[in-house]
């Protein structure tokens, strides 16, 4: 039983990780551009899952890139801004099915699944150069939720700024 918990225990501490990704456009001269808006958001947020998805996290999120963009050096501007900022936060439910893998150690073979229900986040960032058009940068986390949704801002701007230095290692 024992054993079986510190197993179980590792388990979430595995799924407990954020996934970073990060593209970009390879002829982009980042040092071109000084200033950024953001784009009005088009789904506005996730009805099904307001508990994450609401105004409150999305202005959590805005300040979030804000201060990753301020500390590469561009400026929030409103008008004719060089670059536009895009994000989308999806929320999904997921299940993880798992079948008792414990055979080892009886003599009969256990069929029983059990599963696990846990809430998923992906935030995905685009950097739009405004006067080509062109997507010069996306950058998306990915991770298992806090179940407590009132602590979405905790480790936010921790994990946006590691997707931020994913873009510095880019513009280098």
């Amino acid at each position: 039983m024992k054993r079986l918990l510190f197993i179980s225990a590792i388990f979430f501490v595995g799924c407990s990780s954020v996934t970073i990704t990060s593209n970009c456009d390879k002829n982009a001269n980042f040092n071109d551009y000084k200033t950024y808006s953001f784009a009005p958001s088009e789904n506005g947020t996730n009805s099904l899952h307001p508990e994450y998805d609401n105004l409150a996290n999305r202005k959590l999120i805005q300040q979030a890139i804000s201060n990753e963009l301020a500390n590469i050096g561009y400026s929030l501007s409103e008008v004719k801004a060089d670059l536009l900022i895009k994000y989308d936060l999806i929320v999904t439910e997921m299940v993880d099915p798992r079948v008792d893998s414990a055979v080892i150690y009886k003599p009969w073979v256990d069929t029983q699944i059990d599963s696990f229900n846990y809430t998923e986040g992906l935030l995905i960032i685009r950097m739009i150069d405004q006067q080509k058009g062109n997507l010069i940068w996306q950058g998306s986390l990915s991770g298992v939720l806090n179940k407590e949704p009132d602590k979405f801002g905790n480790k936010l701007d921790k994990y946006v700024a590691n997707l931020f230095q994913a873009l510095r290692e880019h513009m280098q």
